[in-house]
Formats: C-alpha cells, sequence, structure tokens
C-alpha cells in the first residue's frame, strides 16, 4: 500500500469531500498514464493506494499530495516480525520511531507505540535512538485498526488538485520563467492550456519537452497551441514604424501576444492568461510596461512569479526538472526589438499607441 498524504484538501470545509475524491480521481489518471494500474479508498487524512511501490514517485507528482510513503499493511502483533527482516543489512548511526495514531480507537497511544518499538529495535540491533535527528525513521500509521509500516517519506508537491480550480491559458516558452508560472498554476489547482509564439530555430521541439515534463504534475495532457510569432506581431510592430514609435515595440508585442491568448481563452472557456513575468526582470516587465500591458487586454493576466527573483525562479525549475529542457533552448534574437525600448513610458504617451493600433484596425476583438 502507498500512503497519500494531503493538506490544503483536508481543510476545505463543505468542499473536502469535492476535493478529496478529485485528489484521489487525479492520483489514479497520474498512474494510468504511465501504465499503472491501481486502486485507491480515501481514508479521512488520507489515501491509501493499492500499486506498486514505484508508483510512490509518480503520486508525489500529483498536486495536492503532501507527501508519500510505500508501506506495508499489517496488524500491529506482526510488526517485530516484520521489521526484524525488514531492517536487515541497515546499519544507521541512530533511529527513532514515528506514531501517527489516525484511529483513535486503537488501544495504544503514539507515544507508546513508539517506546514498545523503539525498545523491540534496540534490543535486537543495538542501535542509538535520536529523537532530534536521526538517520532513520521507522514510520508507523494506525489507520482502521491496521498498522501500516514505512521507511521514508517522498516529498509531494502540495497544494490543490488540478480541476478544482479552473483552466487558464500560460503562455510558455522554452525559457526558465514561464514553464514554472505553469507549474505553479498546476499547483493551486488550475488546469492548463498553453500558448506558444514560435520563432523557429528548433525552440517548439524544446516546448514540447517543457509540456512533457509539466504534464507529470497534470492528470490530464497538456493542449499546446503553437501560434505564429511573425504573422501575430507583425501588424502590430508594421504599424508602430508607421507611426515612427518603435521604442514601443518589446510593449505592444506582448500586448499582441496577450490579445490572441485572450481569445484563445474565451474559445477553451479558460479563465485566465498567465505569464512568466517577474517585476524588472526585462523591458516589458517594468512595473509601468505591465501596467500598460494588462489595460490593453479585457480578460485576467496572472503573473504567479512577479514578486520572485531569479534565484528562486531556478531553484523551482530545477526541481521540477524544466530546466534542463531550457538549456536545449536555441537563443532567439528578436528581429523585431528596436535599439531604444520604452521602460517607464507615460500613459498618455501609450494611449496615442494605442490610437495608432486602432486606427490600423488593430484594437481588441471582443
Amino acid at each position: 500500500m502507498i500512503i497519500v498524504r494531503y493538506g490544503e484538501v483536508g481543510i476545505k470545509g463543505g468542499k473536502r469531500k469535492e476535493f478529496e475524491r478529485k485528489l484521489r480521481d487525479n492520483v489514479l489518471s497520474a498512474l494510468r498514464r504511465k501504465g499503472v494500474e491501481g486502486r485507491a479508498k480515501i481514508i479521512r487524512g488520507r489515501i491509501l493506494v493499492d500499486a506498486p511501490d514505484g508508483a510512490a514517485e509518480i503520486i508525489a507528482k500529483v498536486p495536492g499530495v503532501v507527501s508519500v510513503s510505500p508501506a506495508k499493511e499489517m496488524s500491529y502483533e506482526e510488526i517485530p516480525a516484520y521489521l526484524t527482516d525488514a531492517l536487515k543489512g541497515l546499519n544507521p548511526k541512530s533511529f527513532k520511531v514515528e506514531t501517527q495514531r489516525l484511529d483513535k480507537t486503537f488501544l495504544k497511544t503514539s507515544m507508546e507505540i513508539n517506546r514498545e518499538i523503539g525498545a523491540f529495535i534496540v534490543e535486537n540491533f543495538g542501535w542509538k535512538v535520536d529523537l532530534k535527528n536521526p538517520e532513520l525513521v521507522v514510520g508507523i500509521e494506525i489507520i482502521a485498526g491496521k498498522a501500516y509500516i514505512f521507511l521514508e517519506k517522498l516529498r509531494g508537491v502540495g497544494g490543490l488538485p488540478v480541476g478544482t480550480q479552473g483552466k487558464v491559458v500560460v503562455l510558455l516558452s522554452g525559457g526558465i520563467d514561464s514553464p514554472v508560472a505553469a507549474f505553479l498554476m498546476l499547483k493551486r489547482g488550475a488546469g492548463v492550456i498553453a500558448v506558444h509564439f514560435d520563432q523557429g530555430l528548433n525552440a517548439r521541439n524544446v516546448v514540447e519537452k517543457v509540456v512533457d515534463i509539466l504534464e507529470d504534475y497534470s492528470p490530464e495532457p497538456i493542449d499546446l497551441i503553437v501560434e505564429n510569432h511573425f504573422e501575430v506581431l507583425k501588424p502590430y510592430v508594421s504599424a508602430l514604424i508607421k507611426a515612427k514609435k518603435q521604442e514601443w515595440t518589446c510593449v505592444v508585442c506582448k500586448v499582441a501576444m496577450l490579445r490572441r491568448a485572450a481569445e484563445i481563452a474565451r474559445e477553451k472557456g479558460a479563465l485566465g492568461i498567465v505569464t512568466g513575468d517577474s517585476l524588472g526582470q526585462v523591458a516589458s516587465q517594468t512595473l509601468a510596461n505591465l501596467y500598460f500591458e494588462t489595460m490593453s487586454v479585457r480578460f485576467p493576466v496572472h503573473r504567479p512569479l512577479l514578486g520572485m527573483d531569479k534565484e528562486e525562479i531556478v531553484a523551482i525549475a530545477r526541481r521540477i526538472g524544466t530546466y534542463q529542457a531550457f538549456l536545449e533552448y536555441p537563443y532567439c534574437d528578436c528581429p523585431f526589438r528596436p535599439d531604444r525600448v520604452v521602460t517607464s513610458g507615460k500613459l498618455e504617451e501609450f494611449q496615442q499607441v494605442l490610437d495608432v493600433l486602432e486606427r490600423e484596425g488593430l484594437s481588441e476583438s471582443e
């Protein structure tokens, strides 16, 4: 059996059962997509999954899961015989027994179990007890009258089950930031539709790899919609050149992408657009320019990385596996980028830019 623990899901009040069922379904869906069959049942505070031990690593990537432990189910009386065999060959410098008694009707308390099983291990293996910083933790959970024994606890993603918060459209490149933004939305329970503006140079292959990695955190396949970078942006850039306002190119190109993303979001029934913007990182991500970009699209825009610095974003990218894909991403120097770009323009100046776009028939679609 695999013990699946969750956190936020358990405090959702009237929605708790709905969230628990969604998490259970997502766990089983994730296993099926990896070719693993399993069964699962919800016990208050836990989901017990009957599947091979190797399934634990798959389950740990399911949003909503806090931690996972491959465990053996047995009666309390069977624990000494099981540990005699299971601990054979191990030689930790120290250990402790850690018990959680989810079944409060069980006659022994957690402290009593810790003392009894700890004493058995000391007597039979001679190991030193260290309650603060043990090298080995022998975990025991008492659930529905049964004991579940485990020696490892895999860290999960945490958050909420995907599908409990609707869908979003993510502007996805092969860079570092946007895949992390997509992951964070999955972690908060939102399904993801990826939109990539392709500049060629084999970049699409890298983006497809990123989507494959992100799908480990999604119970369902992620739709990837590829738009031609040049076809979408060129009319906007031409309008700026005609009006001699090329310095606004970076901002306006972002506006063009957001507007196309909004069209896709409306078609797909998504509830927002997500970007990998981090405040002040590049010209189009200054606070002023983010304001201009947001006011130019009549659709919610979410920026989960806004307050993070690059080191924080890179750390998440490494942890979820998208950073390695980024290393294969071909450098694409945007051909539309002018020599001088606006970083802190004035609202009245940007309004003139919007007027230029409208005269050229580039107003936002309803």
